[in-house]
């Protein structure tokens, strides 16, 4: 009975397909091309699903504690998890550092705002895409300490004592912002230039210099060594590193950027978890002595947060002082030195 009803159906059917002009062959060629369309549907869909992979990113690096995540993201394998190639490259100071952005050797690397707002004035366009450190004060510390024997104990003995530090830097940035929230007036600050780190470590510890300005982990093996804690940067949010990228890596890889920071935000998770796990890495790629390694008697701390992007009020707060200090020649905003697009503001 369904068989007959079925043959009957199909009889109804075909006449009044054939009184609607469609004959077998026609029928027959209407279904070839609803299947091939079909089939370009799926290829389409699918193609859209997968999308372009983005292209490798080359990421400069210096030997400081501020690149750890980026150094446990490539050991754990999260940039591969986040579908991105990422190549490292190593320099010994920030002068290679920014050398290779102009040369355009490198897409990203970890800075600071005076170096984003300095390279563009000379012709090398790059933005901070997020903070590295600096998120919450306690990250990322700079301290002002008085040399063993010096008798300097207190901010107020700071006045007019020549203090050790890299001019025209995050350094005497964080310096002068350090000193004339103390009341300091400009003429009260004096200060020597040793631009390199470990030499003005080993003079403030020798006494050649009374006091220096130095960020961890060369501040807790300064303490660690006899030198006195003065005041630090852990109760104001000053020292801020950043993401640093070029824009027309911006402009051409924004999904590889942003792959990137996804990776990093995992990373700085595990770090978060537990910091004395990251010891190793840092021994290795940071060269941090250890008695300063976290866990330690003399241990400095580890803190990262999640990429974000810089308030504008430190923004301003930077480029007031290179405007200040007569660095900046032509004003600049905020836009033209933080990009919003990667992390999605």
């Amino acid at each position: 009975m369904a068989k007959t009803g079925r043959r009957s159906l199909w009889r109804v059917c075909s006449i009044l397909l054939g009184q609607a002009g469609f004959t077998p062959a026609r029928l027959r060629a209407a279904a070839g091309a609803a299947v091939l369309a079909g089939l370009l549907l799926v290829f389409v869909l699918l193609g859209a699903g997968c999308g372009t992979k983005p292209a490798a990113l080359t990421v400069g690096l210096l030997p400081i504690t501020d690149n750890l995540p980026f150094w446990v993201a490539e050991q754990k394998g999260y940039f591969r998890d986040a579908g991105v190639a990422v190549k490292f490259i190593s320099f010994p100071s920030a002068v290679e550092r920014d050398s290779a952005f102009t040369a355009g050797q490198i897409d990203v690397a970890v800075g600071d705002l005076l170096a984003v707002a300095q390279m563009r004035q000379g012709g090398t366009k790059v933005k901070a895409i997020a903070l590295c450190q600096g998120v919450r004060p306690e990250e990322g510390r700079f301290a002002v300490l008085a040399a063993p024997g010096s008798g300097l104990r207190t901010v107020a003995d700071l006045k007019n004592v020549p203090i050790a530090c890299s001019l025209k830097t995050i350094n005497e940035y964080v310096l002068d912002r350090l000193l004339t929230a103390e009341g300091f007036k400009p003429e009260e600050i004096k200060k020597v230039a040793i631009p390199k780190i470990p030499v003005r470590l080993e003079a403030l510890l020798n006494g050649t210099v009374k006091a220096a300005i130095l960020p961890d982990p060369f501040a807790a093996l300064a303490e660690a060594k006899g030198a006195r804690l003065i005041i630090d940067d852990t109760k104001s949010n000053i020292s801020q590193t950043v993401i640093i990228a070029r824009e027309e890596t911006i402009g051409r890889n924004l999904a590889g950027l942003k792959r990137l920071l996804t990776a990093y935000n995992r990373a700085v998770r595990d770090i978060q978890r537990d910091p004395t796990a990251q010891v190793p890495l840092l021994k290795e790629k940071a060269r941090v002595p250890e008695p300063v390694l976290p866990g330690g008697r003399h241990g400095m701390k580890l803190i990262f947060s999640p990429a974000q992007l810089p308030a504008p009020a430190d923004v301003q707060a930077v480029v007031d002082w290179l405007t200040a200090k007569g660095i900046l020649k032509a004003p600049v905003r905020y836009d033209d030195l933080v990009e919003k697009r990667v992390l999605g503001g």
